[in-house]
């Protein structure tokens, strides 16, 4: 009987110390990313982020069209998206001609019919280095992003 509570023990303070160095090496650890197996990556080009929804329409009234989210009582605004890493490059061209300071922000999208629609604007977009048809087609992947995902995960 004694030779078993010494193994019990001793298996108990194994177990701990295992557990605990294993807790400490993802402690601090950051790098982790959703990932799901029918969304892509889609970047996001982000106009600004405001402290409260009267900062944010004031400052966005000059906008043709924009989608914002809030998290944590902020609210970021965002001007364009696309899947492909050059016709991110084009979209921030274009937005800071318009002297728009822009950063970009990355979020996976899982909704098939838009993710259906972005691939056949990122064609229009890879196509064309048209001031005039960036701007329109960027306006039209927002509305639509907003009437099927928006809108859409609301049903």
């Amino acid at each position: 009987m004694k030779k078993y509570i010494v193994s019990i023990l001793f298996g108990l303070l194994i177990g701990f110390f295992l557990s605990k160095t294993l807790l400490e090496e993802y402690h601090g650890y950051t790098k982790v990313k959703t990932v799901s197996s029918t969304g892509v990556t889609a970047y996001f080009v982000k106009y600004g982020e405001y402290d409260s929804i009267e900062d944010l329409e004031k400052e966005t009234v000059s906008l043709v069209n924009y989608i914002y989210t809030e998290k944590d009582n902020k609210y970021s605004v965002y001007i364009g998206i696309t899947t492909k890493p050059e016709n991110l490059e084009k979209l921030l061209t274009y937005f800071k001609n318009m002297n728009y300071n822009v950063t970009t922000e990355e979020f996976i999208i899982t909704n098939k019919d838009y993710i259906n629609y972005l691939e056949n604007a990122d064609k229009l977009l890879t196509n064309t280095n048209d001031l005039t048809v960036l701007g329109e087609v960027s306006s039209q992947i927002l509305s639509k992003y907003e009437e099927l995902v928006i809108n859409g995960s609301k049903d």
